[in-house]
């Protein structure tokens, strides 16, 4: 069975848009907002990591927790397994602006 780490560029290539598709719609299915995604394979280190931007989620356990079951249905799926996930948080500026463009009601 071949090394799931090592990626040879013609498979990553033909996967690639599949490959992402997927951990994008998983991740939304686990109720985190996905902004931006990207799948990186280096030749030369011989490695594939991902990219994900969140601007909302509950809290880091759960970050955790997607990670891993993406990275064993990836390896279950596809036959990859990422070496490395990393998390970019960017909270959407509108939401935030609007909260605080409201008011707080208090009764007195």
């Amino acid at each position: 069975m071949p090394d799931p780490k090592a990626v040879n560029s013609a498979l990553y290539n033909a996967v690639r848009k599949d490959v992402a598709r997927y951990v994008r719609n998983k991740l939304r299915s686990m109720e985190l907002d996905v902004t931006a995604l990207e799948l990186h394979n280096s030749s030369s280190t011989k490695t594939l990591r991902v990219y994900v931007t969140v601007s909302r989620t509950t809290n880091l356990k759960a970050l955790y927790l997607a990670e891993t079951i993406v990275c064993q249905e990836l390896q279950k799926e596809f036959g990859l397994r990422p070496d490395a996930f990393y998390w970019r948080y960017h909270p959407e500026r509108k939401a935030a602006a609007e909260e605080e463009a409201v008011p707080s009601s208090s009764t007195h």
